[in-house]
């Protein structure tokens, strides 16, 4: 049986078993009861997935709590349908974006999936991902309380929102209608290897105001505080996977061209590979796997009904995150520098080219700290109303501004090479001074240091360490301000209903700059090598109108087109989507939906210029960190996306619900940034390819481009069930996506398959076959309980040609209402979790931290306590 049939023969199979999953909302089980409101991916108002021809997950406040969720990256792992977001604080993979969260739909990218709050765009984050993917940061958008549901489209959606829609859309609405106040704590912790914990106040109130109650609030507020975990407290990782041959005791390349290591290497912690002359040393213990961050987050909402047919509101939010990032004392000093032949502790008698890092955390030395701040600021207010009874009308704008601070620590290479001659000290004039003597200095980069008495020639003089290590600061701002006008209705009656519309205009602004300090700008720092300037904007107008054609009591038919100008070489585009529902019968629904979607170039992607490290493995098979620099190009083109999607939805009762929807998208021009490792797998001396006088790689010069092309398709499934019974209301639920296809296509046309693989030698996003989660609740008056089996199936790491094994976990949790204990008038609510229960470790890979963090997460087992009241 072919791989498709298959995976259809699964989902229908699938659809005919009893399953467990958190209770059907009201919102789902009894549309014929619930007030039409607009559902993401049209402009039209809708009730529910049954009623809507595209398809549509929703996650509402009451299943966040049921499942543990805390935050924005607990609920995107809640998503099967996402693969390869980068929410797990991996310094080796990901260098600026320590504490933000994105979502990655399909597998399409980060920047491919649209984030709206209640309808309407986010700010992009000032800081990319390591391949150049600008993103909004879900972290940064709401405390958790304020959150009423969440809407994912699963469909392509440009013709309705333009630009970024081309996976789907991750829209977060607030509770507006919320009345009293509820309060939380929570305590959450690491019970397995390592000590990590984190801290939740949440608060939020709501209420109405003014003459006949005619305006409403909402007031939500979060903190966070979140302590470090890094590898010295985990137990899974490989020291020598972890290990760097640029460590300190050190290795050099002698002047007769032989590569020597420190004499003292194994004495003081250093060891050998087979056959290789580096001394290599374990830095794994100083990674870090979860940074310790702050995170204050503030939401606000008002409305007013100014008159009878017009309504005016506002939203503010705040977030400020505060974050810190262990990482070795000091990094590799990639740039080449010479220990000349008078240095004191040079044994060789010889020149030598040092192969290793200044300093090592042993030896009065503790592991260096990167600082990390995200702020973000929102405004919006806006006017909704009607002309009539058939005509409405709403308008908004949008202010957004995202700053992000980075502070990261290296040495600077002039001043290491002035040390290793003699003239290294804060006071030291080399033009005057003589080497070694008065204020300057030499600097010892020999083990022979380690033990040398004070005020001798082979110690390191203290002060030498603020000489040698500075600061590397940038500062980036990105904006955003969107004007939006939409108006609906009706058009005309037909027999079997009224044909409505929606038309609309947008126009927004977006702008992104760097800013970094002189020592950055002159790349002068021996691994990080620094930082440039740059700053652009782009400017877009966007028009769009859509169309609902009740075809036939049960055919309804929805067409949509958008036509967005960007100007300059990335020009315009027009997108339509044409989707149809059929009703035969109340218990089922098919649907069908076809479409062409767009993504246009990021600010950064044609103006930027960023340089990231990463772990490049060379032609010899060896592996190192080496400097990526990625340039913008104003050249390129918006991404392409044709995508269709077929489903049906079946409720054969009250208490049953089943969802299937096959998928299939063909992304083409995909703006992806060069590979670094492809590179250097084509063609090891590459022009772009710098390497370092021991012949390591140093920096790989690389560029976005359009050439690329993503196929991928596949099957989602949904299946649940509530049972009440005397021993109380069980509702078990299936949910989950099967990956049938995931074709790479590379700029020589070389198509690679991608399904079942980690994609770490091409352009591609790490993507298992199967994922699904299997969750059961049970509630009986004052108590509730919840299980969910979450699984994750194996897939190739193409870096190591090793498999990534499945992995599967366990969460549980028991809640208890104490009703009115704590005042009359409250209900509190004393809740207790685990996260992972059998602490089961990520799959090991054997590469540098030792897991994927774009799939696994590294924290192991947790658990929880929270107490919650509301008024």
């Amino acid at each position: 049986m072919s791989t498709k049939k298959k995976i259809m023969a699964y989902g229908l199979f699938a659809s005919l078993i009893t399953v467990a999953a958190p209770p059907v909302s009201a919102k789902e089980s009894t549309s014929a009861s619930v007030e039409e409101i607009v559902v993401t991916g049209s402009r039209i108002k809708r009730k529910v997935q049954a009623n809507s021809a595209t398809p549509i997950s929703v996650l509402g406040n009451e299943e966040f709590k049921l499942s543990g969720a805390k935050d924005a990256r607990d609920i995107v792992s809640l998503l099967p349908i996402n693969a390869g977001s980068e929410n797990n604080a991996d310094l080796l993979t990901q260098n600026f974006t320590a504490g933000t969260a994105n979502v990655n739909l399909r597998g399409l990218g980060v920047s491919s999936t649209l984030v709206l709050l209640n309808g309407r765009r986010q700010v992009l984050s000032a800081t990319q991902t390591n391949d150049g993917s600008s993103f909004v940061d879900i972290a940064s958008l709401l405390p958790a309380l304020a959150v009423e549901r969440v809407e994912v489209l699963k469909d392509g959606a440009s013709a309705i929102y333009g630009s970024d829609a081309v996976a789907g859309v991750f829209n977060m609405i607030t509770r507006d209608k919320f009345e009293g106040s509820e309060f939380e704590v929570e305590l959450r912790e690491k019970t397995g290897d390592g000590d990590q914990r984190d801290i939740n106040v949440d608060g939020v109130i709501g209420g109405s105001f003014g003459e006949n109650r005619s305006g409403h609030f909402l007031a939500a507020a979060s903190y966070l505080d979140r302590t470090l975990l890094t590898g010295a407290e985990l137990g899974f990782l490989d020291p020598v996977d972890n290990s760097s041959g640029f460590g300190n005791p050190a290795t050099f390349r002698l002047a007769d061209g032989s590569v020597q290591p420190d004499p003292q290497c194994l004495e003081f912690g250093g060891f050998f590979n087979s056959g290789s002359a580096f001394c290599r040393r374990d830095f794994g213990p100083h990674l870090t796997y979860v940074p310790k961050e702050q995170r204050l987050q503030v939401f606000t909402r008002a409305s007013w009904d100014w008159s009878d047919s017009t309504s005016l509101w506002g939203e503010f939010g705040y977030t400020r995150n505060d974050i810190q990032r262990a990482v070795s004392t000091t990094s590799p000093v990639l740039i080449p520098t010479v220990i000349p032949v008078d240095n004191p502790g040079n044994p060789f008698a010889q020149e030598a080219n040092f192969l290793g890092r200044a300093y090592w955390p042993g030896f009065e030395e503790k592991p260096e700290d990167n600082f990390f701040l995200q702020t973000t600021n929102r405004f919006a207010l806006g006017a909704d109303g009607s002309f009539n009874d058939n005509l409405s009308w709403d308008i908004s704008f949008v202010s957004a501004q995202n700053d992000a601070e980075l502070n990261l620590r290296d040495v600077v290479v002039s001043r290491f090479q002035d040390a290793l001659e003699g003239f290294g000290g804060p006071n030291c004039d080399r033009g005057v001074g003589v080497a070694g003597l008065d204020e300057c200095q030499f600097f010892n980069p020999f083990a022979s240091n380690f033990n040398a008495p004070a005020g001798s020639a082979l110690a390191n003089d203290p002060s030498l360490r603020n000489f040698l290590v500075a600061e590397s600061l940038g500062s980036g701002e990105s904006t955003l301000n969107a004007l939006e006008f939409n108006i609906t209705g009706s058009l005309f009656e037909m027999k079997s209903g009224s044909v409505g519309f929606a038309v609309g205009v947008q126009r927004r602004e977006e702008e992104l700059s760097y800013v970094y300090d002189g020592l950055s700008n002159n790349n002068a720092f021996g691994f990080i090598i620094g930082g440039q300037d740059f700053s652009g904007d782009i400017d877009v107008t966007g028009i769009y109108g859509e169309v609902v054609v009740p075809v036939s009591d049960d055919i309804e038919l929805n067409v949509a087109l958008r036509f967005e100008d960007y100007g300059g070489a990335v020009g315009d585009t027009t997108d339509p989507k044409v989707s149809i529902l059929w009703t035969p019968s109340n218990t089922v629904s098919l649907r069908g939906s076809y479409s062409t979607s767009f993504r246009a170039p990021t600010v950064f992607q044609t103006q930027g210029v960023q340089t990231t490290f990463q772990n490049i493995r060379d032609a010899n098979g060896s592996a190192t960190f080496a400097g990526i620099r990625t340039f913008g190009d104003q050249n390129l083109t918006p991404e392409t996306s044709t995508a269709y999607n077929l489903g049906v939805s079946w409720l054969p009762s009250d208490n049953w619900r089943v969802d299937l929807d096959y998928w299939d998208f063909s992304f083409e021009d995909v703006l992806s940034r060069v590979n670094a490792q492809g590179i250097v797998d084509a063609n090891p001396f590459d022009s772009r390819v710098v390497r370092s006088s021991a012949g390591t790689v140093v920096l790989v010069n690389t560029e976005f481009f359009n050439a690329n092309a993503i196929d991928t398709s596949g099957l989602d499934f949904s299946i649940a069930y509530t049972h009440d019974t005397s021993l109380g209301v069980f509702t078990p639920k299936l949910d989950g996506t099967i990956i049938d296809s995931y074709d790479l296509t590379d700029s020589n046309g070389n198509t690679i398959d991608g399904v079942g693989s980690r994609n770490a030698r091409n352009f591609g996003n790490s993507t298992p076959d199967f994922r699904a989660n299997f969750t059961l609740g049970w509630a009986k008056q004052n108590q509730s309980a919840f299980l969910a089996v979450r699984h994750i199936s194996s897939y190739e790491d193409d870096q190591t040609t090793t498999p990534v094994d499945s992995f599967t976990s366990l969460d549980v949790q028991y809640s208890y209402s104490l009703g009115e204990w704590l005042r009359q008038g409250s209900d509190s609510t004393v809740t207790i979790g685990m996260v992972n229960v059998t602490d089961e470790d990520p799959p090991l890979i054997a590469i540098a931290g030792n897991f994927d963090s774009k799939i696994h997460d590294p924290r192991g087992s947790r658990v929880y306590v929270k107490f919650g009241v509301g008024f």
